[in-house]
């Protein structure tokens, strides 16, 4: 199985499927990039919808002497950069096929449904994404919210997290590349879980530490074998339901 995140040349004259394509960078590029933007002009209106992963990827900018001012749109440079440098680096064209697009935004959706069963299920929807203020939003906030926990935690806890320990397992400790990424998903899954406890540890019930830990574990294996584009996208979709569901059925 190969890592998810990989700079191989690809350069056959093969006819290229839709579950292959999904996974290019260009193509998840230009998948996310309207709730890339969403999202960041949401933020740059109100900066209290900013969940913690993108506050994280700000702090570090900070550290290199960027203000957190202009550091706010950094975050969604740095998910655009990533994938266009990637791109460069597979040697695919530079062409896109509208409705393979079309097909990532219904599997995404797909995706989250058994998320949305088993949030269900275990007690009420659980929205990885909700900040304590979440009530006082409105609804393109909540949207943002929700949008912006699909991009960065995705980014941080499966793109980032996965990638450094299947690494360290994979040339460090000599493991398989299965092991690599199972013990990265497991670690990632915990970690993610742990995330949304912060920062009044204990805080949070005991079934909903069990769901976050299952839906990093469902993310994460989503991740491996589809891709960033998809897994991103399906977050956001299950946070939009969590998050505007019950305050609907609540009026």
């Amino acid at each position: 199985m190969a890592l998810p995140i990989r700079f191989a040349k690809q350069g056959s004259a093969r006819k290229v499927r839709y579950s292959e394509l999904s996974r290019q960078p260009l193509y998840m590029l230009v998948f996310l990039l309207p709730l890339i933007i969403c999202y960041e002009i949401a933020l740059s209106a109100n900066k209290h919808i900013q969940i913690k992963a993108h506050d994280h990827l700000v702090r570090f900018f900070e550290q290199i002497d960027i203000p957190p001012t202009q550091g706010l749109w950094l975050g969604g440079i740095a998910i655009v950069t990533t994938l266009l440098i990637w791109h460069i680096f597979t040697n695919n064209k530079w062409a896109i096929k509208i409705h393979v697009i079309a097909f990532m935004a219904i599997e995404s959706i797909a995706f989250a449904l058994p998320l949305l069963f088993f949030g269900a299920v275990i007690g009420g929807y659980v929205a990885a994404a909700t900040p304590t203020s979440i009530s006082s939003l409105g609804l393109f906030e909540k949207i943002s919210v929700s949008i912006g926990a699909g991009l960065y935690e995705e980014l941080l806890f499966r793109m980032i997290i996965i990638a450094c320990i299947h690494t360290l397992v994979c040339n460090l400790f000599k493991r398989s590349e299965i092991a690599g990424l199972t013990i990265g998903v497991v670690i990632s899954a915990i970690l993610f879980a742990l995330y949304h406890d912060l920062p009044d540890t204990g805080s949070m019930s005991a079934s909903n530490l069990f769901f976050l830990f299952i839906a990093g574990l469902y993310l994460g294996f989503l991740y491996v074998i589809r891709g960033f584009g998809i897994v991103a996208a399906t977050h956001a979709a299950y946070d939009v339901v969590a998050i505007t569901l019950p305050a609907s059925l609540s009026q």
